[in-house]
Parts: C-alpha cells; structure tokens; sequence
C-alpha cells in the first residue's frame, strides 16, 4: 500500500499545529463553531492527504495505460498494442516527478477468456479499496459486445459490495473517440467538425442507454482523446481532448483526503485546482474574520500569521510545485509584500477603529479578513492560474480594494477569485 505523499514533513507539522490551535480558539468563540467544520476539512485535504487510488476496468486495447499518461502528461505506463500490457491486477504508483497517482491497472476484461483473471481483480479490489473506478470503453465499441462487458464489470462492483459496504463512484470514460468518423484530421480540437461531435454525441448516449439498462450507476459519462507521441522522453506530439472534464469528474468523486494530490497530479486539471485554491482562500479569509474580532490580542498575534503562511504554502502545493517557504518568500519580494503586511494594515486600522465604541472589534475582523483574502486572491493568481508578478500584484490591490466578498452570514468570505 502507497504511503502518504510527504515531500515536506516539517510543513506538514507546522500545518497540522497552525490547523489545531485554529480549532481549538474557534471552539471557544461563540458563533464561531461553524467553521470548526471548515477547518477540519482543510485538515483533510492538506495534513491527512494522501494519492487518490483509481481503478480501471475496460477491454483489452481499450487504452487503459495511455489514460494513465494521458492525465499526468508524461510517460509513465507502458502502451501495449496487440496483447494485455498488463498480465495480472495489481496496484501501484504511477509518478511524474512530485506527482503521484495510485493506480489499478487491471487485465482486459474477458481477456483471454481466463476466468482466473477476473478474480486477481476482484481480490486487487478489496485488498485496497478504490476511492473511484474508471470504466473504459472505446468510442468504436460502444455498441459491440457490451452486455458482456457490463456483466462482468457488474459482477466486479458486486465483489466490492461485500459485507454492505458501499461500492466506490464510477465514472464512465468514452476513449479514442478522434478514431470516429468525421470530415476533418483526427486531432482535436473538434470545433468545427460537426460530423465528428454528432458521432461522440451519440457514442455518449448509446453507452448511458447500456450503463441504464444494466443497472450500472455512474457519475459522469465523459469522451476523452488521449493520444500523445513522446521522443527521448518530450513530448512531440499532443492530441489530447477534454482531460479537463475527467479530471473534474474523477476530483468529484474523491475523498477530502485524496484530492489535493489528485489535481497536482492531472496536469490538464487547472479548473479544479483553482476550486481547491480557492477552498482554502475562503476557509483561511473566514477563520482571520474570526481572528481579527477576537477581543484576545495575543491569540489574534499568535494565530493570524501562521493562517496565512498555511494558506499561502498550500496554494504552492497545490499547483503542483515542490512544498517549501522560498516559493512564497520570493513571490511574496517580487511583488514587494511579506507576509506580515496584512496583518500590520488591520493593526494600523484596528487602533484607530478602537476609539470608536461598540464597532471597533467587528470592523477589525472584517480588515483581517480582507487582508487575507487579498493575499489568497494574489497567490491564486500566480501560483494557479500563471499570472506575472505585476498582475498578482495589481490582483492583491484590486481584492484589497473591493474586499472579500460577503459570506452567508454578511461578513466576509471565501468565493471566487477574479480571473484577471
């Protein structure tokens, strides 16, 4: 079994002690026990993470080992063209530098008419349990053969349901479909090619028909191109088509646990690294509110700061670069702020807001909050979305400005972050 991806232990620890004295001062607040809630999700997702374990079933040659390259980008599984690459069911980590996905790989479904094979599967399956199963299905066999497929992928979920546990998501992968007919090349994008996204259409909706009259549950039916051609390891040639879609569907299905290292693995999953991002943004902008109006200067001092730092550090993990502080301390210089600025802006405005009674401490939170929120909005602008030092800059001014926008209590919250 895959430990948990650690590259940084020590930010990890720092993050679990910033995460527990949070918890603790949120449980002592009145009307602040709803983000305890918050707070122990981002647990979760940044301390208790680990790689998302995938499964995949489908037809021999049905590209079960490109998908593997196809949503990390590089060469990580062999490609077979003929014969089962793979032999027997087994679980391992498939990896492109600090990206890691747990993968299944399983032989071809009634390959080799061995029923052998569909009980090394089955046992692979319970011996760890999958978060998501892939069901792989070529575009051109959506409609040949697949009663038996869809036995045995029946009699495979069932094996999971033993002892009443609930079976894992599936989600339904269409592959290959540039091979479906269509007036232009094969590459996509397919915009103009009506012909051929008619025929994907349909290839979607004959196989939603079979997963329905099977009794298969699925989350999602997504068509996917996968092809790539790699050269002394670069990649020359890049055919790949709504890997974004997947990605979004796979994340969906996850465990809080398993899908930070799911988006830094998918290296076409921006869209939901973006929705992690701004997870966290919005957590670490309510929790500073809360913060920023405690009537207690030293938990204020104490906890403010390394919120932030958590938050930051996280957003660097997150887009999938090496953890560490430098990313942020040399972001954080290229665009003349340390981390400290936005706590001494709500100080300066605090003492003034003091004089005023009744409103000073509330008003106070709300600074904190936008500070923060500021930071998150720069950070995801740079470390998520690539923006220039200069445009994160302007994006922290902006959000400054503006302020974060309100929760559903009125006071400041998380939301989406401002795109450019």
């Amino acid at each position: 079994m895959s430990d948990p991806p650690t590259p940084d232990p020590q930010r990890d620890r720092d993050t679990e002690k910033a995460l527990d004295d949070v918890e603790e001062l949120l449980k002592r607040i009145p009307g602040a026990r709803r983000l305890v809630t918050e707070v122990q999700d981002l647990r979760a997702l940044l301390v208790e993470r680990r790689a998302p374990r995938i499964a995949v079933l489908g037809r021999r040659g049905v590209g079960k080992s490109s998908l593997a390259n196809a949503l990390l980008g590089a060469e990580v599984a062999p490609v077979g063209a003929v014969n089962d690459t793979t032999q027997e069911a087994g679980w391992y980590d498939i990896r492109a530098g600090h990206r890691v996905l747990r993968w299944l790989d399983t032989p071809g479904l009634r390959a080799g008419a061995e029923p052998a094979r569909r009980e090394a599967v089955e046992r692979a399956l319970r011996t760890e349990r999958p978060d998501v199963v892939l069901l792989l299905v070529k575009a051109t066999q959506v409609d040949a053969g697949i009663d038996e497929d869809l036995d045995e992928v029946r009699a495979t979920l069932s094996a999971l349901s033993l002892n009443r546990a609930t079976p894992p998501p599936v989600v339904a992968v269409i592959t290959r479909v540039d091979e479906l007919q269509g007036a232009r090349a094969k590459s996509p994008p397919f915009d103009h090619d009506a012909e051929r996204r008619d025929n994907i259409a349909k290839a979607v909706t004959t196989l939603r028909d079979h997963l329905d009259r099977a009794k298969i549950e699925v989350r999602d039916v997504v068509p996917v191109a996968t092809w790539q051609r790699f050269r002394d390891g670069a990649r020359v040639t890049d055919w790949r088509w709504n890997l974004e879609t997947l990605g979004a569907a796979i994340f969906e299905a996850l465990p809080s646990n398993a899908q930070v290292e799911a988006v830094r693995a998918m290296e076409r999953g921006r869209a939901v690294r973006r929705r992690v991002a701004m997870r966290i943004v919005g957590t670490a902008t309510s929790v500073s509110v809360v913060i920023g109006a405690t009537p207690l200067p030293v938990a204020d001092l104490a906890l403010l700061l390394p919120v932030q730092s958590v938050m930051l550090t996280s957003l660097v993990y997150v887009s999938g670069r090496a953890p560490g502080a430098r990313a942020v301390t040399e972001w954080l210089g290229a665009i003349g702020l340390n981390v400290g600025s936005a706590l001494g802006l709500r100080e300066a405005v605090r003492a003034v807001l003091k004089l005023v009674p009744g409103i000073g401490v509330t008003v106070s939170g709300a600074v904190a909050g936008t500070g923060t929120w500021a930071l998150g909005v720069a950070a995801v602008r740079y470390f998520i979305d690539g923006a220039t030092t200069a445009e994160s800059r302007e994006a922290f001014d902006d959000a400054l400005s503006k302020g974060a926008p309100p929760g559903p209590d009125g006071s400041p919250d998380g939301g989406d972050a401002p795109t450019g």
